[in-house]
């Protein structure tokens, strides 16, 4: 799966999350980020609304990667207008990964 498809597919995922009033702690949500278990916790808070079935588990460990640098070096209130909703930071981080790779 090309890295446009892989981030747009996610963004797409935790937008409906989002669409349907879900939320996360953005502090937790950085936690989960850090500790590489985002999508485990994901998938413990919400189920079957977080189909990751396209991913591989190589997948879901290079996003895991990424995400962790992002957390620890973006200033998110800043760059990606998020304070709130740690389901916003993650479309943020998916936003962020296609822009990344399309400079590649």
């Amino acid at each position: 799966m090309t890295a446009h498809v892989k981030y747009t597919f996610l963004g797409f995922v935790l937008n409906t999350l989002v669409d349907e009033g879900k939320h996360l702690g953005l502090q937790k949500t950085h936690e989960y980020v850090r500790n590489k278990t985002i999508f485990k916790w994901l998938k413990s808070e919400f189920g079957d609304d977080v189909d990751l079935s396209l991913y591989s588990d190589t997948e879901l460990q290079d996003i895991s990667a990424l995400f962790y640098k992002l957390s620890v070096t973006v200033d998110e209130e800043r760059k990606m207008g998020v304070i709130n909703n740690g389901l916003c930071l993650l479309i943020g981080y998916c936003f962020e990964a296609i822009l990344r790779t399309a400079e590649d």
